[in-house]
């Protein structure tokens, strides 16, 4: 099929930088603010602190502000930043017990001095043992017998020095009792973790450690319920097809199974010699054999031979849980981001991998105060190894009597648990450069069962499975429409005649290679978004494998620009945006891959100035915009980049990026009224016909890495000149102002011209003629 055209060269705009502190300035009476803050810093210094191994003369505390203050403020009040959440809530470090800044508060009380500081100051509060509470600790509690496993996250540094510093503080207070030790250390300046093994008395003296950050127990990888189902092994038949290697990083596949042999190229891991492995699960040959059989079921139903497509490389990270069989954990000899650093930069580095699918996760929600390490690890490496990598947003549990962790029954109150904090993303699904994947329902309906016996599939086919965790991710905008980014095909639930919770029924769930014991069960039935994942990864390295100078920011414009929503997916979902649960829909392979005689895809890969502003001309040709009687036709825009990260920072983005398109006016006049926007300016100098009313809305996507946006038309607009422009505007947070290492912004910009009632001419071959210039580099074959 035809390949993708690229849009010609664009034009660069400078653009004049914007101040970024947000919120509103307000006016206060010294007097009286001043007194109620420095009522508030006595009560934090003056709080009760249980450690018994010392006295530590740091605080930590929390100040909340109305917008923000500059750094130079915190630093000349004695305070170190920490770290910032979305609602402007600073963690600070003081040295000196808050005397710095109870000596400047008291200046504010007396002669109002320092008002452009203490005036944004809403409260100041202590950062103390509930604060540093993570996830685990509840179910363990403070009071227990004999040593228990805990992560120690540390605050993030900036330097080597402090961090070592850090971690030490930690250290000596673990060695205080003999019968505690360290099992991990991995300290950085901007990560640093210890996993100890504790008492209940050391486990209150750590909460009082003013270096930490959070106390856990190790994370717990979501575990995908799943049951048997018998296929004939002699009637398999398997055919292979060229296409991209995924890199899999879980637990080892086995290489002996007949759907797998000769398609796992490697399977590694990077333990030490010494640590001992558990037995060999099912869930990494399950979720290879979802990349490897992308037309398994179709296949399946017609009786056809199976299609193998592409390959695998597998670093194993993942191993069946010695107290619990039945479910996974994360190895033990390294901390979750770790491992998956490792096994990445390995894939890489010695296979050159660059699509890789984690079907792992933490087992919480996600709690929208920090990304954890995790997350951010998976964003940097993105950036920095150029990859694509492809994330599930985790499985919601559902409890016997068919409930959801909100409370919510799963039929009845559908879909109002989807938007609840308890179904929320759980980590790495907020990875703001990966691409997280949420799951629908391949199949409506139980197989043994039929629904006249009171067996009910959950949701409908191309519905949104129950168990799919929602949006959005982290950022700012209430209204964001960053998580997830795509859905795919993951499976069901089923609730039988009496009310109770049925998993895996066969005929609901997805169906892949798995593997038992007597070798007699070659497929398997499962369910969660472990296996909606793999699916969108397949299509990535098909990509990947099509255009190899693609970068990643392409293949994941590409996948954003090809999905299509599931008609499911229209249902009511309440007063909640429905890109929360479905993404911007299923990619579709064949139009990520090609375009057509009705649908033509153009596509840019470059770079940008940082704080400016680019225009690509893009060719609309006449047959286009005349169209037919029979329907409407669509520009769809997809943009994607890849901007540094900071979790402790309150825009976790270091740059933000927007696009728009522009009709009717020539190329001079567009340039010079976009030299005079301000990017920082909700007020478009453009407004009117002239500019394309695009949905969703840009504040939509401030923050999104991959923003997909499009227009539809009925009526002619043949008036309009034949080229329109696509407008590219970028913006860096202010943390990020002057880094020398983010001066150029890299993007992807993907721009679809689609007319599918257009049947008396060749939209393809129009665009070739006005653009004359050669179609993107591609791998045929």
């Amino acid at each position: 099929m035809p390949q993708h055209f690229q849009l010609p060269p664009p034009q660069q705009v400078p653009s004049r930088r914007t101040s970024q502190a947000g919120g509103k300035k307000p006016t206060r009476q010294p007097g009286a603010h001043g007194g109620h803050l420095k009522q508030q810093l006595t009560t934090v210094v003056q709080k009760p602190r249980r450690l018994d191994a010392g006295v530590d003369p740091r605080l930590v505390f929390k100040i909340s502000a109305q917008s923000r203050p500059t750094k130079e403020t915190f630093s000349n009040r004695g305070l170190k930043v920490l770290g910032e959440t979305v609602d402007y809530t600073y963690f600070v470090l003081t040295e000196d017990q808050g005397a710095s800044l109870a000596t400047d508060l008291e200046k504010y009380t007396k002669t109002g001095n320092l008002k452009s500081f203490f005036d944004l100051i809403e409260n100041i509060e202590p950062y103390g043992p509930e604060d540093r509470m993570g996830p685990g600790i509840d179910e363990t509690g403070l009071e227990y017998k004999g040593q228990r496993t805990f992560d120690v996250a540390i605050w993030p540094s900036g330097r080597m020095q402090e961090a070592q510093i850090r971690a030490t503080t930690v250290e000596d207070v673990v060695a205080l009792s003999a019968d505690d030790s360290i099992l991990l250390r991995s300290i950085t300046p901007r990560r640093s973790y210890l996993r100890v093994s504790v008492s209940s008395k050391t486990l209150n003296d750590l909460l009082d450690v003013s270096v930490i950050e959070a106390i856990r127990t190790p994370p717990v990888p979501y575990l995908d319920f799943r049951d048997w189902w018998s296929a004939d092994s002699q009637s398999l038949q398997r055919e292979t097809k060229s296409g991209g290697v995924v890199g899999i990083l879980d637990d080892s596949p086995h290489l002996e199974h007949p759907l797998l042999k000769g398609l796992v190229l490697s399977d590694e891991h990077l333990a030490p010699d010494s640590y001992g492995w558990q037995r060999q699960g099912t869930h990494g040959t399950e979720v290879a054999g979802r990349i490897l059989y992308p037309h398994l079921h179709a296949e399946l139903r017609a009786v056809e031979s199976l299609t193998a497509v592409g390959a695998v490389r597998s670093v194993r990270v993942l191993e069946p849980d010695p107290r619990r069989p039945e479910t996974s954990r994360f190895a033990t000899f390294g901390f979750p981001h770790q491992l998956v650093e490792d096994g990445i930069r390995h894939l890489h580095s010695k296979y050159g991998v660059r699509v890789f699918n984690l079907s792992l996760g933490y087992a919480e929600a996600f709690n929208d105060l920090h990304v954890g390490a995790l997350t951010e690890v998976i964003d940097d490496l993105v950036r920095e190894l150029d990859i694509v990598v492809v994330v599930p947003t985790g499985n919601a549990p559902i409890t016997f009597q068919a409930e959801t962790p909100s409370g919510h029954h799963v039929i009845d109150d559908k879909p109002h648990y989807f938007f609840s904090e308890e179904h929320r993303l759980s980590e790495p699904a907020p990875a703001a450069l990966a691409v997280t994947v949420g799951s629908i329902a391949l199949s409506g309906a139980s197989a043994e069962r039929p629904n006249q016996y009171g067996w009910r599939a959950v949701a409908e086919a191309d519905e949104a499975s129950p168990f799919s965790r929602s949006g959005p991710g982290l950022g700012t905008n209430k209204r964001r429409l960053n998580k997830p980014e795509v859905v795919d095909y993951g499976g069901n639930a089923v609730v039988n005649d009496s009310g109770h919770f049925v998993p895996n029924e066969p005929g609901a769930s997805i169906v892949t290679p798995s593997f038992r014991a007597d070798g007699q069960r070659l497929l398997s039935a499962v369910n969660g978004t472990s296996f909606a994942a793999p699916a969108v990864a397949r299509v990535a390295a098909d990509i990947a494998d099509a255009y190899p100078n693609a970068s990643a920011n392409l293949i994941r414009s590409l996948l954003g620009l090809s999905a299509k929503f599931p008609k499911s997916a229209t249902n009511a979902e309440g007063d909640h945006p429905i890109s929360w649960v479905y993404g911007y829909g299923r990619p579709d392979r064949e139009a990520a891959l090609s375009s057509n005689s009705n649908r033509v895809t153009l596509t840019y890969d470059g770079d940008m100035p940082v704080d400016t502003v680019q225009i690509h001309p893009l060719p609309v040709p006449e047959i286009f915009r005349r169209g037919t009687n029979a329907g409407e036709r669509s520009i769809t825009v997809s943009l994607s980049f890849d901007p540094p990260v900071r979790r402790q920072r309150r825009e976790y983005l270091a740059g933000t990026m927007q696009v728009d398109i522009f009709r009717d006016i020539d190329a001079d006049s567009l340039r010079e009224m976009l030299a005079k926007q301000d990017p920082g300016d909700p007020q478009p100098l453009i407004t009117g016909r002239q500019r394309l009313k695009l949905t969703p809305g840009s504040d939509s996507f401030l923050s999104s890495t991959l923003q997909v946006r499009s227009w539809s038309r009925r009526k002619t607009f043949v008036d309009d000149s034949d080229t329109f422009y696509v407008v590219v505007t970028h913006k860096t947070q202010t943390w990020a102002r002057d880094d020398p290492e983010y001066m150029r912004q890299r993007y992807a910009l993907c721009v679809c011209l689609e007319d599918q009632h257009l049947v008396e001419a060749d939209l393809y071959q129009t665009v070739s003629q006005q653009l004359q210039i050669p179609i993107r580099a591609r791998v045929l074959g």
